[in-house]
């Protein structure tokens, strides 16, 4: 028996492709317009997409009136790399306690 295809939000995919479209632009970040072309639409809905996304730090304006990736991403990149520093740390023991020679 096949599980059903999940039924999927277009605002929500659209959100994705949002903040897949500003990755790579942090330093120099991108014009609403760009980010409206990568994604395929129209500027003020990727607007209201940005300014959600800036609400929860997912996403952040310059001056200037650029969009680039906020902090959130990047705590998640460090936390999910703090984890598996973990994981390694803890194989590692297990490693050294089931390899040493009796003694």
């Amino acid at each position: 028996m096949s599980t059903p295809e999940p039924s999927h939000n277009a605002a929500q995919l659209r959100l994705l492709d949002v903040i897949r479209a500003l990755a790579g632009n942090e330093v120099y970040g991108l014009r609403l317009a760009d980010i409206a072309r990568k994604v395929g639409a129209g500027e003020p809905i990727v607007l209201r997409d940005l300014l959600c996304l800036a609400h929860k730090g997912w996403a952040l304006q310059d001056p200037e009136k650029r969009w680039r990736l906020g902090h959130e991403p990047v705590q998640i990149a460090v936390q999910f790399s703090y984890g598996l520093r973990e994981a390694q740390n803890r194989l590692a023991e297990v490693e050294q306690r089931y390899t040493r020679l009796p003694g």
